[in-house]
Formats: C-alpha cells, structure tokens, sequence
C-alpha cells in the first residue's frame, strides 16, 4: 500500500533536533517523533521495499538506522541523529554474513536536503578481489561508462579510500584511479524537501534511484561471482 510519506512537520523537527539535541528536548518531543517521524518512516520504508523489489526484480530487505547516536567511541556525546537513514538491498544467501556487503540503495533524510545513494559502501574481501579483478581484466570500461553516465546526471562517486592503487595492480592500467576504491557508490543532494512530502514521496525516491540502476546491477554480479 503507498505510504502518505514525510510532511513539511518531518523536516521541521529535524532542524529542530539539530538545533536542541539533548535528551530533555527530546523525551518533551517525542510524541511529534512518533507522530512525524517514526511512524511515516516505518510506512515509508516497507512502500520503498515493495517498489525496489518491482524495479531490480529481487526481494529487498531493508534497514532503518537508529536515531539514538552509537556514543561509545565518539568525542561528539550528542544523543542523537538529526536524520532519518534508510538502506534496501537483495534477500538471498549471498549478501547474508558479517563479511557481506551487497549492492545497496541508501537515503538520507536531513534538515534541508535529501542525500539518496546506490552502492557498496565497502566491498568484502573476495568481492573486492572480483573487482579488481574485474578491472584489470576488461571491466573496467563498462563501470568507467557507467560511471561517467551517472556523473553527467548529477551523482558524484564516492570519494576513493587509497591514495594510490594496491600493491599489483598494473601502475599504468587505464583505470588504475578506480583501483584506489574499496567500495564504491554514487550519491546525489536534493535541495528541495517538497518532493519527498506527501504521498508521492516513495515515486519520487524510486524515480531518482532508477538512472542508478545499472551500475547497481553491475555491482550485483560482482558480488555474485565473488
């Protein structure tokens, strides 16, 4: 069933959450959480599982992130988050495990902006052997294109993870840059909230996801082959 989705009271309280993040502020106001945040972030999640599993023909699990802030080795002791995170990503053996990190679809709602994401934000080991792999020998073109595509329609890459590419990787490799990466996602910031208010809120996640949609399923058989 279509969720009614976030409110302009959605993006209200977050600010709002920025503004005044301590536990007082937030046991006073925890009913508009229920009320703006937690109850239509839970509708909204399952409506966006439901269509991730129509476009990419897989079912989707799917994950909301805590608002209490993990504070056990962070100098920035505020309670909470001031957004409202959400990743969907295939059921199936092959991205279950601790080591497992599937090709996802990720969303970031925040004071003021959406940030809405495909990728791996890290790859595991085998499958990151797969890519290298992938790239050394002839892959590396169609990512590259996939890549460049992507840009062209407003994502950004992910920012790389090595300075320089791993120990064996051929120095003067065409996509050599792309060696630097452990994981890889592209990521776009939607300015206007208005969008993701009212029932259309969902069609217009998917529709913004949907450019992504190869390179996700190019990330898919990599983790697959890995």
């Amino acid at each position: 069933m279509p969720s009614q989705g976030f409110s302009p009271e959605t993006f209200a309280f977050l600010a709002d959450l920025k503004a005044n993040n301590s536990k007082e502020w937030f046991d006073a106001h925890k009913p508009d959480y229920q009320r703006v945040v937690k109850k239509p972030a839970d509708a909204l999640r399952a409506d966006l599982a439901e269509r991730l599993s129509a476009l990419t023909g897989l079912e989707t699990a799917s994950k909301q992130f805590r608002i209490n802030r993990d504070l056990r080795f962070s100098k920035d002791k505020t309670p909470y988050n001031a957004h409202i995170r959400m990743a969907f990503w295939p059921k199936g053996k092959a991205f279950e495990g601790r080591d497992a990190q599937p090709p996802s679809f990720f969303v970031s709602f925040e004071p003021g902006h959406i940030r809405l994401g495909t990728g791996c934000m890290a790859f595991s080991k085998a499958a990151l052997g797969s890519y290298l792999q992938a790239l050394e020998s002839g892959g590396g073109g169609e990512i590259a294109g996939l890549l460049s595509a992507l840009e062209a329609n407003g994502f950004e890459r992910s920012t790389p993870d090595l300075a320089k590419a791993p120990r064996g990787f051929p120095k003067d490799h065409a996509h050599t840059d792309l060696a630097r990466h452990k994981g890889l996602a592209v990521w776009t910031t939607i300015t206007d909230t208005a969008p993701a208010t009212g029932d259309k809120t969902a069609t217009f996640l998917v529709d913004t996801w949907k450019p992504t949609l190869a390179f996700w399923s190019w990330l898919l058989d990599l983790s697959r082959t890995a």
